[in-house]
């Protein structure tokens, strides 16, 4: 239990330092990209890098059973949105892909995780 509150606490966090980032427009700096490609690591048990080319339907079949599974897609919808904002525009197939699949990620979560999420809604209203 106390292992499970520490790994939710650990993805709140780590979504709080990417929706800023992606609010405020801004990079996050090379210790904090460090510690977020590491804890993600960790918690998805692959890079968040790595999520990119698979399909929301790969990802929601993947993590939406497992142990903290909602967390755990919350943080790959807001990890896709940030790789979205440092694409660059010559890539803008990527990038839209990557924003739409972040966004279609938050708004299951929306509906289906069980929670509400006033920063979930506030960020799909921004970058929708």
């Amino acid at each position: 239990m106390i292992k499970q509150d520490y790994i939710i606490r650990m993805i709140q966090e780590i979504i709080s330092l990417v929706t800023n980032a992606i609010i405020k427009k801004k990079e996050l700096d090379k210790k904090e990209l460090d510690t977020y490609e590491y804890t993600s690591h960790e918690i998805l048990g692959t890079s968040p890098r790595e999520l990119i080319n698979m399909s929301t339907d790969e990802l929601i079949s993947q993590y939406s059973d497992s142990e903290n599974g909602m967390e755990k897609l919350e943080l790959i919808a807001v990890s896709l949105l940030l790789f979205s904002e440092e694409t660059p525009e010559k890539e803008l197939l990527l990038k839209s892909r990557l924003k739409q699949n972040g966004i279609f990620l938050l708004k299951y979560l929306q509906k289906h995780s069980g929670s509400y999420s006033l920063q979930r809604e506030f960020i799909i209203n921004m970058i929708s």
